[in-house]
């Protein structure tokens, strides 16, 4: 039994128009989920304006970073009607020991204020802040006091 050209080329292209139609298929579905997640998030999405942020980086002779200090005044458009200020501390380093009181200044504000749980390590959040801020900028001085003495120094930056 001998396979006669025709029906071989026949059989081919029916295949090929398969694959394509799987593969058009595929490409359309796919960019049609990104297109519906854009509408989603454009429909339903919280718009976050932000009127400033900025931050400082504490890093090591090696240029590694063993530390950061973020703050941001913002707001939820739509639900929230005042901005407000969120800050962040996180510091890895040998000299922390627990127990101790751990002070971060912008110039001569005190920011956020709390207790080293671990030693080597803190992480101070929301629950740590001592002043709300209204104004910061680059250029201003962040500080960080343990022991009664400053330890570091970096100036802030836009994040």
């Amino acid at each position: 039994m001998a396979i006669r050209p025709a029906g071989f080329a026949l059989c081919i292209l029916s295949a090929m128009e398969t694959v394509f139609t799987v593969v058009k298929y595929l490409f359309l579905g796919f960019f049609g989920l990104i297109g519906l997640l854009f509408v989603l998030a454009l429909l339903f999405g919280k718009r976050m304006i932000k009127q400033w942020e900025y931050e400082a980086e504490f890093r090591d002779e090696k240029g590694r970073e063993f530390g950061e200090f973020d703050i941001e005044l913002s707001r939820l458009a739509k639900e929230e009607k005042e901005d407000s200020f969120k800050a962040s501390f996180r510091l890895r380093h040998d000299s922390l020991q627990a127990g101790q009181r751990v002070q971060v200044f912008l110039d001569e504000i005190l920011v956020m204020e709390g207790n080293v749980e671990s030693a080597g390590r803190i992480g101070l959040g929301e629950e740590h802040i001592k002043t709300r801020l209204t104004a910061a900028s680059a250029g201003q001085i962040c500080r960080v006091v343990y022991g009664g003495i400053e330890q570091f120094s970096q100036a802030m930056v836009r994040d």
